[in-house]
This record gives structure tokens, C-alpha cells and sequence, in this order.
């Protein structure tokens, strides 16, 4: 039998007993161990049906020799990594995609210039005005990406182009009527970024918008307090708050820019004399127009992997970003 009494100069025992586990607390831990694996396995499973074989469809279909008399023949042989040594050792490759990296950074620079200084007229503007951009962006975005194009086109075109009616009755630059806008590289480029921008504006300007909205309004008060104009304010205030936002912002313009295939072969088709091809161009003229269907694949895995290693760079900078910032 225990002794109730504890004897002098000794601690009592206070460890805590702990209940045996049962077996229905046992399958309760496990159950919540694998349920997130059970809520996002039905997500996976329709992202690989999706996604995953055309991948690696694409990814087999770069390794080998796969021409005009595969389709006919269904015999394609492994060539392993030739496909990939035959596009990085082609000129052509390297100006398409320093073309491909101006054409990022000039849409993705305009895009958060453009789209800071909408949300912020949004958010100085009256309720009625408000409500009427509003409108007017939702319908820019919502406008196919084919019409938009179509229109872009008809704006610009020699002969009847809107544009060019405008800018002859104003007789400033001279007589515009027959100026031909595709038939420069760099004014068909200069288009083709300019119609990039249009169409992606609205997405930037509403959701910078949206976060401008959660910023507290003491922060800004304390700011005129202390007498600090707008800049000072945008520069201290906003952008900091803003600042993952943007992230994410740039982050997936500069993955619909470099993929950005519509605009330019509806305007263009990548040229005059390739002029305005980029990757996403390059491999389908590739692939299509060259007849080479393993190069243009190549092409694509590299396109996937040059953006796949960016996200991960900018990703994991903004991480230590904020662990430093912590």
C-alpha cells in the first residue's frame, strides 16, 4: 500500500500521467496526418491528367528525331540531347530570346508603372468615376484576346486605320494615310508591347487597387502629420505595404509576357523578317512552318526551364528578403 506521507527533504512527484492511447485516438491522428494529402490529391490528380502528360509528352518528343516521315511512319529515333545542342548553337536562338527579354521588361516595367498610377487615381477619384473605370477595365479584360488583337489591327492598318486618319487631320507628323505600321520591326514590336499592356492593365490597376484599399488610413494621416508629400508617402508608406503584392504582381507578368503568343502572330506572324519573334513564336514557327518538330519542343522545354529557374531565383530572394526584414 502507498504512503500518503512524504517523507522530509524530498520533492513530491508532480509528472503529469499521461492516459493510455486508444485506438480511436490513434486512428484520429492519423486521419488528420493524411487528410490535407486527401483534400489536394484530387487537385493533383486533374493537374497531371492536364498538364503532366502533355509534359512529358513534349519532354520525350525532344529527344528525338521526330520530322515529317514520323508522322507517316510513326518511327522517331532517340537522338538524347541533340535537339538541345542544335538550338543553343543556332544565332537565331540567342536574338530571339534577347528579343524575348526586351519585350518582358519593357511590358512588365509599363504594366507597374501604369497600373500603380491607375490604382491610385481609383482610389483619389469620386464614387461615380470610380465605378466608371472600373467598368471600363473589366471590359478591356474580359475582351478576347483574338478580338482585341483583330481591333488592334483594324486601328492600325495603312489604309483605313483609325490612326492614321487621326494623326494626318492633325498635321503635325505629315501625311499619315498609307503609313505602314507592320512593316518596321521596331514599330511592329513597339505595337505589339503597347497592345501586351493594354490588355493586361486592368489586372494590375484593379488588384493593386484592391491592396491599396487594406492599407490603414492612420498610416497616412501620420504621414501629413509629419509633413511628408505624396511621393514621400508613396515611397514610405505605400509601396513597403505593397510591396508582396507586386511581387506576385511581376512575377506573373513576366511569365505571360515571355509566353505572349496570340498578339504577336495575329499582328505579325514574327515578322517583318522576324523582327518580332519571341520564344513563344520561335518555337511554333519551328515546329510548324519548319516542319521540325522535335526543335520546337526543344525550344518550349527551354522556355519552361529559363522561367521555371527565374520563379524559383525571385522566389527564394523575396524569402530572404523577408527574413532579413523579420
Amino acid at each position: 500500500m502507498t504512503s500518503l506521507t512524504q517523507a522530509p527533504g524530498t520533492t513530491p512527484d508532480t509528472t503529469p500521467v499521461t492516459p493510455p492511447r486508444t485506438d480511436q485516438a490513434v486512428r484520429g491522428n492519423r486521419l488528420a496526418r493524411f487528410t490535407p494529402y486527401g483534400l489536394i490529391g484530387p487537385a493533383l490528380v486533374a493537374f497531371a491528367a492536364v498538364l503532366g502528360y502533355p509534359i512529358v509528352r513534349l519532354i520525350w518528343l525532344s529527344l528525338q528525331d521526330f520530322g515529317p516521315r514520323s508522322l507517316f511512319t510513326g518511327e522517331a529515333p532517340f537522338v538524347g540531347l541533340d535537339n538541345f545542342t542544335r538550338v543553343l548553337g543556332d544565332s537565331d536562338f540567342w536574338f530571339t530570346l534577347l528579343r524575348t527579354l526586351i519585350v518582358s521588361v519593357a511590358c512588365v516595367s509599363s504594366l507597374m508603372v501604369i497600373g500603380f498610377l491607375l490604382a491610385s487615381l481609383l482610389m483619389q477619384v469620386s464614387a461615380w468615376a470610380r465605378v466608371m473605370l472600373s467598368v471600363c477595365l473589366v471590359l478591356v479584360w474580359a475582351m478576347p484576346m483574338v478580338s482585341a488583337t483583330m481591333i488592334w489591327r483594324w486601328l492600325f492598318e495603312p489604309q483605313y486605320g483609325v490612326l492614321n486618319w487621326v494623326i494626318t487631320q492633325l498635321k503635325v507628323f505629315g501625311d499619315f494615310s498609307a503609313h505602314d505600321w507592320f512593316s518596321s520591326p521596331s514599330q511592329a514590336l513597339f505595337l505589339i508591347i503597347a497592345l501586351i499592356v493594354w490588355k493586361g492593365l486592368p489586372f494590375v490597376a484593379l488588384t493593386l487597387y484592391a491592396a491599396m484599399g487594406q492599407i490603414p488610413g492612420d498610416l497616412y494621416e501620420a504621414a501629413a502629420l509629419d509633413g511628408a508629400g505624396r511621393w514621400n508617402v508613396a515611397r514610405h508608406v505605400t509601396m513597403p505595404i505593397l510591396a508582396p503584392v507586386l511581387a506576385v504582381l511581376v512575377l506573373l507578368e513576366v511569365i505571360w509576357s515571355v509566353n505572349s503568343f496570340t498578339p504577336i502572330w495575329v499582328l505579325t506572324q514574327g515578322g517583318p523578317d522576324g523582327g518580332t519573334t519571341t520564344l513563344g513564336v520561335y518555337s511554333y514557327l519551328e515546329a510548324f512552318t519548319r516542319n521540325d518538330y522535335s526543335g520546337g519542343a526543344a525550344i518550349a522545354i527551354i522556355t519552361v526551364l529559363l522561367l521555371a529557374v527565374l520563379s524559383v531565383l525571385y522566389v527564394r530572394r523575396l524569402f530572404a528578403q523577408d527574413e532579413v526584414i523579420a
